[in-house]
């Protein structure tokens, strides 16, 4: 942690490394018909290579639009975004992008989809093949490769949309929620699927949720953003150790970070408790 600013600062690289992702005093203003929304103001964060960061925050603080810049894929007003050291000013190609919905071709095959990566970026056929298919078997899905989205569940096609975002072996995977449309049991397994392939692959993961459990599941690190205009309010270490079963839910460490995190939106006046006095 950055010990002149820790509300600003994450992760650092080890042992005086550069961070893979670094976040410069980032904010971005949408100009409107009205007057501008400032969406972001003066984010600051830093991710050392494998991380699992989680960015939680009320609805329209700006978690989404700063995932977008972190990409490339939206330019900031000031501020600035360093992947290992170099400026983003422009699309990045070493990332795998995950959304809320996995935007499946219908026309397409489960391994056709997974494919339309390689075909993007002209990877070659057949290691791209041998690759998408043991994706597809490491999250559950082999025998499903010729199968098309309509039959698929909710969970098999974010699977799917998974596997897409890593087939060209990315270093940096950014998530936007991806389970959040997805019902509690298939989410838990969601959960433990990602979990899974985040250690056999060690990717850095900037993951966006609504869910302070999950978070605290998922997380090394959770990252608290404020109502909008989105800042950094703080950022939780998740000290609990890995693999991480449904079970550690129960424990009072993972408990106490989710009453925390809880606090601190109860702060916001994000959450009302109609059972606390006025």
């Amino acid at each position: 942690m950055n010990a002149a600013a820790p509300w600003a600062t994450g992760p650092e690289g080890s042992a005086g490394a550069p961070a893979h992702v670094e976040i410069r005093d980032l904010s971005k203003v949408y100009a409107t018909t009205g007057r501008p929304v400032r969406a972001l103001d003066q984010v600051s964060l830093s991710a050392e290579r494998g991380t699992f960061i989680s960015i939680i925050g009320p609805s329209g603080c700006g978690k989404s639009t700063l995932l977008m810049m972190v990409a490339g894929l939206l330019p900031s007003s000031s501020g600035a975004v360093l992947i290992d050291g170099q400026e983003v000013k422009r699309p990045i190609t070493d990332v795998g992008i995950v959304f809320q919905s996995p935007v499946l071709l219908d026309w397409r095959s489960t391994l056709k989809n997974v494919l339309i990566q390689a075909e993007a970026r002209g990877l070659e056929k057949t290691v791209s093949e041998a690759r998408a298919r043991d994706l597809l078997a490491s999250v559950g899905l082999a025998g499903f490769e010729d199968r098309y989205p309509f039959e698929l569940s909710g969970g098999m096609q974010q699977r799917v949309a998974i596997c897409r975002a890593l087939l060209h072996d990315p270093t940096l995977l950014l998530m936007d929620e991806p389970f959040g449309a997805l019902d509690a049991f298939t989410r838990d397994q969601m959960m433990l699927d990602l979990q899974r392939l985040w250690l056999r692959r060690q990717k850095t993961v900037l993951f966006i949720t609504h869910s302070v459990p999950e978070a605290v599941f998922l997380s090394d690190y959770v990252v608290v953003m404020t109502p909008r205009p989105g800042r950094i309010d703080r950022v939780l270490k998740i000290d609990l150790p890995r693999p991480r079963a449904i079970g550690v839910r129960e424990s009072r460490e993972f408990a106490g970070y989710v009453k925390t995190l809880f606090d601190v939106f109860l702060a916001f006046g994000v959450i009302k408790d109609s059972a606390l006095p006025e």
